[in-house]
């Protein structure tokens, strides 16, 4: 890694040098992101004098004029087409806080994944004094910053990030799709897909037996999974193994099974499966092979199907 300090004007500086702002990114999940500073001369950045002095009017005084000041700046300076910024503009006074986020957004798209988490911070920091419903486990916000951390090499920092901000719904993930996994083999069939809404989860399942036990099967795999997953209403659905269900991935979505849900929880996931590979391949580099196998068998757990995981696990044991 180039660790040389690009030479940025004093207003980017000001802006974006603040190391404060990533040694206390959140107050509910305390992790420090100092490795984020300083900037490499690899990073992106857009070092505007224009774009700095509308971001800065903006972060003092956060009115609907500074931000269209802002999204004014972005069009000039390439970050948003014209054409985008023409339809935002109409739209601007529906924004409040998320505009950090919106503007979080726009520098991720565009590469620059530290400004991106400076202006994520903001919105951070307004979810969770402001507003009492708000969770990390379905604030997309969470899981951008899970992506930049990890687009910025910092795999480590992502791993926690991820694991601390999705809680307990990942390990009911695991463990709900084992077992569904688990009966439908039995059965002579498979897992099928998984929806997920909210506290509500639907699995649907091949099989190869009769209706009767199946609806059998069906009411004593609830009952185990009730057990399992206490704060969650779970549906089962069983189809004959000859009605042919794709099982496939479907195109723009999870990539590795059939699997559907609102919320973030899968954004949460895939953020964690390629950190964790990415980390696992840094900690075999460094001659830490037992650290990495256990990383790379953890993945395993929580996605079964991720082949890449398996071809880096399969080198190491």
């Amino acid at each position: 890694m180039n660790t040389e300090t690009p030479i940025l004007s004093e207003s980017f500086q000001r802006l974006y040098f603040n190391a404060t702002v990533f040694e206390n990114y959140s107050s509910w999940h305390p992790i420090r992101l100092n490795r984020v500073l300083p900037f490499q001369a690899t990073d992106l950045v857009m070092d505007n004098p224009g774009l700095l002095a509308a971001e800065g009017a903006y972060l003092a005084n956060p009115d609907i004029e500074n931000r269209f000041a802002v999204v004014e700046a972005f069009c000039r300076c390439g970050l948003l087409s014209p054409e985008d910024g023409a339809n935002l503009k109409p739209v601007l006074d529906i924004y409040g806080a998320d505009f950090f986020e919106f503007m979080g957004e726009v520098y991720a798209n565009a590469g620059m994944f530290i400004c991106a988490l400076r202006w994520q911070r903001e919105y951070i920091a307004v979810l969770e004094v402001q507003n009492s419903g708000a969770r990390s486990d379905s604030e997309e916000v969470y899981v951008d910053v899970g992506y930049c951390l990890y687009s910025l090499g910092l795999f480590a920092e992502a791993i926690a990030w991820t694991k601390s901000c999705a809680g307990p719904d990942l390990i009911e993930l695991t463990v709900g799709t084992a077992m569904m996994e688990n009966q439908a083999r039995l059965m002579g069939g498979r897992l099928v897909a998984t929806e997920r809404a909210n506290n509500r989860v639907r699995y649907t399942g091949s099989t190869m037996t009769d209706a009767n036990i199946a609806r059998e099967s069906a009411e004593q795999l609830k009952t185990a999974l009730k057990a399992a997953m206490p704060f969650k209403e779970t549906y089962i659905d069983w189809v004959r193994t000859d009605a042919l269900i794709s099982s496939k991935p479907v195109e723009g979505c999870y990539p590795f099974r059939r699997e559907l849900a609102t919320g973030c929880l899968l954004g949460h996931k895939m953020n964690l499966l390629f950190a964790t590979a990415a980390e696992a391949d840094y900690l075999i580099e460094c001659g830490n092979k037992a650290e990495a196998q256990r990383l790379l068998q953890e993945a395993v757990l929580l996605e079964p199907q991720a082949d890449f995981i398996r071809e880096r696990l399969a080198t190491i044991t």
